[in-house]
C-alpha cells in the first residue's frame, strides 16, 4: 500500500499475525525495548495510513468470508483465518456479556426479579 514506509508494512503485517502491537513493533523496529515497542505500537496503530492499511486487508478477509459461505464445500481453516484478520484489523463483533452484580445475580435476573 502506498504512503507506508517498509518498517510501518513490517509492522502492520507483523500486527496481523500476531495482534500485539508490542510483539510487531519488537519485530519490525531496532529496539530491543518493550517499552519503546509499546509507545511505537501506539503511535502506529493511530496513524491513518496504517490503520487504512488494516482496515484493507480486512475488507478483503470480509470479501472471502462471503465467498466461502456461498460455496458448498466445508472450509472453516480459511473461515476462521478470514475472521481473524479481520478481528486483528479491529473490526470484531462485540460480544454478549453477563454482568453479575451482589448476590450472584445477572443484570437480568435482577430486572426480572425486582418487576414481578
Amino acid at each position: 500500500m502506498e504512503g507506508l514506509t517498509k518498517k510501518e508494512k513490517d509492522f502492520a503485517d507483523a500486527y496481523l499475525e500476531t495482534g500485539n502491537g508490542t510483539r510487531s513493533a519488537l519485530k519490525a523496529y531496532d529496539t530491543e525495548s518493550e517499552n519503546t515497542a509499546a509507545v511505537q505500537a501506539y503511535d502506529n496503530l493511530r496513524k491513518t495510513k496504517i490503520q487504512n492499511y488494516l482496515a484493507d486487508k480486512a475488507e478483503r478477509a470480509s470479501q472471502r468470508i462471503v465467498e466461502l459461505s456461498e460455496q458448498d464445500e466445508n472450509r472453516p481453516v480459511a473461515l476462521g483465518a478470514s475472521k481473524d484478520i479481520m478481528d486483528r484489523a479491529g473490526f470484531k463483533p462485540v460480544e454478549k456479556q453477563e454482568t453479575k452484580v451482589s448476590g450472584g445475580l445477572s443484570l437480568t435476573d435482577l430486572f426480572n426479579k425486582t418487576h414481578e
